[in-house]
């Protein structure tokens, strides 16, 4: 139908044209979905497109278009769309007759659209009672006003052309005569949603929410369309990258080749309905990664063949520090799809291969997302790379999840199925269908045990879903019953792998005797040794002390021996520190030194290398710490067996006062549990210990850990109080945090400079689009540190980078106070303040 409607939207927009291809990129994207009601659902998403804008048709609204500086109450347009988007639905339902199987999906219609343009809150205290608040309801009354007197007959058009099933004026009508009778049916199918305490209406709120919100800005953003869907096409890419990669026979190699061949031959007897919560529990060093990916790989052919569609890959991770490398790794094995072979690519440097394969891997097919990443989107399309120039476009396409694989981490993940907000929310249709790898799930807090088993369990038998968990230390998520073992004779790698000997002394050990008895270990043998501490402060300590003692027996200035990357070279020795301290950058250089110099190392740390990271050494000690993070360190020590027995000393470290350091970063039942299964063992084999000590800890854990932070937390999302998901939180939020530049050479300079460019001369959006392009920068010279309030006293003081106050900055000219090269940030004057972990 024909009409001259020049209503707006946004700015370049009609308002007509929005509607309409927000509704059917909606309908499309629910009809790409196997789910049930899936053809319900796609109606219902048309709708909430074609209803979600309506408020905008007022003349309150296109003169706020106009004129930014005209913004009222009048101009919010969700609630007033709400109203409509809840009229079409019920009428719907009701014309078809489905109204007492779906009479639900109204209500969550009205939720919706309410709340497209900010978070969802808690339903019944928050939600609700705007639908008798007279004032609110004035507002909604004279915009309705407004609309009948300037744009009804166009508005009329649009829908007439939209729309069959009811019309704007019988909606007008309804609302104007009997809107007492209209709203109070609303409230009562609003409150019946909370009151029936069901879970999934938490999870059908957050898909239709999800679509609507994501096709809501691709149209706004002019994409107007999901990116092409890249095949993957091969299974066996994995089978012939490592015929590439790995052309050694070792005895380590078999065994990694026959748990692959093991797990990967599950597949035949895997039944895609009733199997869909899998595990994969292998030792450290067993080649969990390849195997896990394989397997993926494979399942997604199955469940293409056998169930009609193809599955997303989501592959989580909780740890910044193994992204980069594992998503590395899948990039390699996907550029092998085009034929293109290994062997170039396998010869070159890690950084040189990485660069390349961000250059050349399509992001609609590899997806890396999380919060420190670089900015950037490109698209296959018809065999050619396109690279979505815009960067407002390239997040929101990234941060969707626009893409066949994504990798990312657990933050990501789960906050996006445990979410009320409208950022967040905004991936989680893409969640759906797809297969999850949750790899290190022993990283989940056990008061989340249930909440997770909860989540899982819906996404995976609600939306088509298969969960695949990756441990070498199994946590007791899931009953025996609910999950598929991949690895059925575990046992047996259990026991293969017995490349180390624990050592325990859990007497207490001052750190001024451990730091001489470290220094003793390192002169007076010539094996690599790594010290994983539990705080920053007691590593800081222990490698100021090597670093001096060492400098005296090699005669050499402290500071003249220090290298670009800030490791101490010590001639055939190398003294490494590495925390959350140092720079990002300096960070990664040093885990690619450890992983290639042949010099014989020292790696003081802490616990952002125990899971994942592909190092090696012949001597750990690690201060005492809940018995999976222990396991998990003992997996960097002779990871390969091809040195003799490694040897991993456990200590209990305590500061001067008599303190152990573990109470400082752990609760008391995972140490009491680790306490009791160590017992009195003063020395054991990995064979001997590992697979028993893990079943048993987890054991007391779930006997004596609370579940109650999971129970109240199901209870919120079964009464839909979405604020409360603000509770589940994977990383305490214990204190403060500031984000702090460093200015450590030229380069950071010329970035901070930049920045203050930027916010001098950009205005909002555009100043935020000017930030995302440098945001890659930004981060490699930025640390977030964890601060009391003495210590933020100290930040405070520190210069802010033009008008942003809370994002401070070292000047290069203040570097010696506040930053050292090889230990990373400082206090000025002590280096080390005591009351810092």
């Amino acid at each position: 139908m024909l009409f001259s409607c020049e209503l707006k939207s946004h700015p370049e927009k009609k308002l007509v044209d929005h509607l309409r291809n927000v509704a059917e990129l909606s309908n499309k994207i629910v009809n790409s979905k196997s789910i049930d009601d899936q053809k319900i659902f796609s109606e219902i998403t048309y709708i909430i497109g074609i209803s979600h804008d309506f408020g905008k048709s007022t003349t309150f609204f296109q003169r706020y278009i106009l004129d930014p500086d005209e913004k009222s109450k009048y101009t919010y347009h969700g609630f007033l769309s709400s109203f409509l988007g809840y009229y079409f639905v019920r009428s719907y339902l009701e014309g078809t007759g489905l109204w007492d199987e779906y009479w639900y999906l109204a209500p969550i219609t009205w939720i919706v659209i309410n709340k497209h343009h900010g978070n969802i809150e808690n339903i019944k205290y928050t939600e609700i009672p705007k639908i008798k608040d007279h004032l609110k309801i004035e507002t909604v009354m004279e915009q309705m006003r407004d609309v009948e007197s300037h744009y009804l007959n166009e508005m009329k058009v649009i829908y007439d052309d939209l729309w069959n099933y009811s019309s704007i004026t019988g909606f007008f009508d309804e609302f104007n005569f009997n809107a007492p009778v209209f709203r109070k049916g609303l409230y009562k199918d609003v409150k019946k949603l909370c009151r029936e305490k069901n879970i999934k209406y938490y999870f059908y709120i957050l898909f239709f929410y999800s679509v609507l919100l994501d096709a809501d800005k691709l149209d706004a953003s002019g994409l107007e369309r999901v990116p092409e869907k890249v095949e993957i096409s091969e299974g066996d890419l994995v089978d012939a990258y490592k015929s590439v990669k790995f052309k050694e026979e070792t005895k380590i190699n078999e065994l990694r080749e026959k748990a692959y061949t093991e797990v990967k031959s599950q597949l035949k007897t895997l039944n895609l309905n009733n199997d869909r919560i899998l595990s994969i529990n292998l030792p450290t060093g067993a080649g969990k990664t390849l195997t896990g990916f394989s397997f993926v790989l494979n399942l997604q052919n199955k469940v293409k063949d056998e169930k009609g569609f193809d599955p997303k890959i989501i592959y989580s991770l909780p740890f910044l520090s193994i992204i980069d490398q594992n998503s590395s790794i899948i990039s390699e094995i996907l550029d092998g799809r085009n034929k293109k072979g290994w062997n170039d690519l396998l010869k070159m440097k890690n950084e040189e291969t990485q660069s390349l394969l961000e250059k050349t891997t399509p992001s609609n097919l590899l997806l890396k997302h999380h919060h420190l990443i670089d900015i950037k989107y490109n698209e296959e399309r018809d065999n050619e790379l396109n690279i979505i120039e815009d960067i407002n476009n390239a997040l929101l396409l990234t941060e969707s999840w626009h893409s066949e694989i994504v990798v990312t981490t657990f933050i990501q993940f789960f906050y996006s199925i445990i979410t009320n907000k409208n950022k967040s929310a905004r991936k989680f249709h893409n969640i759906t269908n797809s297969i999850i790898v949750l790899d290190e799930i022993q990283a989940i807090p056990h008061k989340y045990w249930l909440l997770i088993n909860n989540m899982l369990k819906f996404l995976a038998y609600n939306f088509n879903c298969w969960v695949i968990l990756m441990t070498a230390t199994k946590p007791l998520i899931f009953e025996e019953k609910e999950i598929k073992e991949l690895v059925e004779n575990r046992n047996e790698y259990f026991e293969y792998f017995d490349r180390v000997d624990f050592n325990f002394d859990l007497t207490g050990t001052y750190l001024e005797d451990f730091k001489k008895n470290i220094f003793k270990t390192i002169i007076s043998n010539e094996k690599d040794v790594m010290i994983v501490l539990n705080t920053i402060k007691s590593s800081k300590e222990l490698y100021k002390y090597l670093k001096e003692n060492l400098s005296e027996i090699y005669s050499v200035d402290p500071e003249s021996i220090l290298d670009k990357d800030g490791i101490c070279n010590f001639g055939d020795l190398e003294l490494i520190n590495m925390t959350t301290h140092i720079l990002p950058k300096y960070r990664l250089n040093r885990i690619n030194r450890i992983k290639t110099d042949s010099k014989r190392k020292v790696i003081v740390t802490t616990q952002l290398v125990e899971a994942g990271v592909d190092i090696s050494v012949d001597i750990i000690y690690r201060d005492l710490a809940p018995l999976d993070s222990i396991i998990q360190t003992a997996g960097r020590c002779n990871r390969n067996d091809d040195s003799g027995r490694g040897i991993v000393n456990i200590v209990k470290l305590k500061n001067n006062n008599g303190v152990p350091f573990f109470s400082h970063v752990y609760g008391k039942i995972l140490m009491n549990a680790t306490e009791e299964v160590i017992g009195r063992r003063s020395k054991i084999s990995e064979k001997e210990f590992i697979k028993n000590a893990a079943d048993s800890y987890y054991l007391l854990i779930k006997e004596r850990g609370s579940v109650q932070d999971s129970r109240e937390i199901v209870d919120h999302l079964k009464n839909l109080e979405f604020s409360e998901t603000l509770k589940f939180q994977l990383i305490p939020n214990e204190g403060q945090t500031a984000s702090i530049f460093i200015e450590i050479d030229e380069k950071a300079r010329e970035v901070r400079e930049n920045i203050e460019t930027i916010q001098m001369n950009f205005k909002k959006f555009d100043k935020k689009n000017e930030l995302l392009k440098i945001k890659r920068y930004i981060n490699c010279f930025t640390l977030s540190i964890r601060c009391n309030k003495n210590l933020r006293d100290n930040i405070d003081g520190l210069s802010s980078i033009g008008d942003n106050t809370i994002f401070k900055y070292v000047p290069n000219n203040d570097l010696r106070k506040w930053y050292r090269l090889d230990i990373g940030f400082c206090i000025p004057e002590t280096d080390i303040d005591n009351r810092m972990l």
